[in-house]
Parts: C-alpha cells; structure tokens; sequence
C-alpha cells in the first residue's frame, strides 16, 4: 500500500492522476518502480492521458527538437511559473499547462520568457501609461492582449510586436507633448523610420510650442497640416520641411518689420488632420 500511495504522490505531481488504475499492477509487481518515473512512465507513454499531459513534445518533435522527459518537462514548468511570479504576472495569467505546451514546443527557455515579459510587457505597461492606452487605441490590445502581445510565441510574431509597442510609444508622446492623434499609419511610419521616445518627446513638444506657426495667419497662407508638420519635423519629407522653413522665414521677416511672429511661446492643441481649420 506505501508503494500505491507512492505512486498516487508522483502522479499527482505530474499531472497524471488518471493513470493510478494503468500503473497500480507494476508498482505491485516492482515497488522501486516510484524512484524512477522515467522507467515508470515508458509503459504509458502512448495514452492518451500521457501525450496530452506532455503535448509540448509533439510540437518539440514537428520541429525536429528532442523530446523532454517528464522530469525535464515539468521542471521547466516550475521554472516558468518562478519567471511569471517574479516578473509580478498575475495569478491564473499564462501559467497553465496548456499555457506552458506552448513554450515549450517552441524551445522558449525562462530566460527567454523573462526577458520578453522585462523588456516586453513591463516596459509597455510600467513605462508610460500613455503607451498601454495607445495600443488598445492602435491596435484594440486589452490587458491580456498586451501581455499576450509579448510573452506568447504563437499568437504574435515578436518583431511585429516590437514594432507596435514602439508605434504606440511614439503616439503617446505626440498626444501628451503637441496634443496630436496619429494615425496607426503614422505611428508606424515614425517606428520604421528608427524614432525613439526620446526623439519623439522632443520633436512632438516643439511642435506643440509653436502651433500658430502652422496656422493661416496672414492673407493667402494655408495652414500647414499636421501630417506635413510630422513630415517635416522629422525629415521624412523634403517638401513638407521646405514649406516649414519658408513659413519660418515669412513670419521672421513680418516680426522684423513690425509685424509680429506667431509662435513663439505660444500652444495650440491640434486634431487629426489640418491645423487652423
């Protein structure tokens, strides 16, 4: 009876308690079957109980890799659940076996996983709340989406993830330094083009200090768009940069004959499209 008791311990650890009934003969037959599981489970490896307790193995196997032990497999389990808990991911959050298969059967270490969640999720989300609200706007990402964004090696390519979390960062700072609302388009042009935080804080705050610049003050001006104000400001386009600097020249030269120069110290919130409309 300590034998199937035994027994009942290591397969409740193992997450296969249905198959006390299949391996009760053989720890009778051989009580030091309990002290080694990998024997102990050569016999039941084709249940379905089995393959769907350890189905990371099948995708491991699809992709040439080797087959995890049950030991390996759920100490990597176990090293998982230590990454999620030390990154401060909630309880019932991406820690469930079938949670786990996924990992697994794609080769992701808790290295790996720890470094998605810290470079990923937590910079998004702890960063600037800013970035968290742009990629629900952006891109319809709740909570677990953005988590999921990150940390699932299926349901998004990591490199597309990476480009959206730094579309969102760039249109949280044109919405909270020039009150601008990008675009998914235009959020994503910045990205490509290698903008960063830093460089968005600063080109998005100037532009929000100098709003009437951009409007149409005097007779025969237009106002300058806000798409070409981004345009310009940061040197994607070279027409859209002349029409700035010939608007800079215009007004320079009606503030030295008396004129007045709109924008300087001065803020106006713009929309979505043309500023002074």
């Amino acid at each position: 009876m300590a034998a199937i008791d035994d027994l009942k311990a290591i397969l409740e650890y193992y997450g296969l308690s249905g198959l006390v009934g299949p391996l009760s003969t053989r720890i009778t037959d051989d009580p030091t079957l309990v002290d080694n599981p990998t024997v102990l489970f050569a016999s039941v490896r084709d249940t379905p109980e089995y393959k769907t307790r350890f189905k990371g193995n099948d995708a491991r196997r699809a992709k040439g890799l080797p087959e995890l032990s049950p030991v390996d497999y759920v100490a990597l389990e176990n090293s998982y659940r230590q990454t999620l808990r030390s990154n401060s991911m909630p309880s019932g959050f991406y820690d469930s076996t079938d949670d786990f298969a996924k990992f697994i059967g794609n080769d992701v270490s808790p290295a790996e996983l720890n470094a998605r969640i810290g470079t990923g999720y937590n910079a998004v989300v702890n960063a600037e709340p800013g970035t968290k609200l742009e990629l629900q706007r952006l891109y319809g990402l709740q909570d677990g989406d953005i988590a999921a964004f990150f940390i699932d090696p299926e349901r998004f390519n990591q490199s597309d993830a990476v480009k959206k979390a730094q579309a969102a960062t760039v249109a949280s700072e044109a919405r909270r330094q020039a009150g601008f609302t990008l675009t998914q388009q235009q959020a994503e042009a910045l990205a490509t083009e290698g903008i960063d935080r830093s460089k968005a804080q600063t080109e998005f705050a100037t532009l929000g200090q100098t709003q009437e610049l951009f409007q149409a003050m005097q007779l025969g001006e237009q106002a300058i768009s806000q798409e070409q104000q981004i345009a310009g400001a940061f040197d994607l386009n070279a027409e859209a940069r002349r029409a700035i600097e010939a608007r800079k020249r215009k007004r320079k030269a009606a503030f030295e004959t008396g004129g007045g120069f709109a924008g300087q110290g001065q803020t106006s919130a713009t929309g979505l499209t043309t500023v002074g409309q």
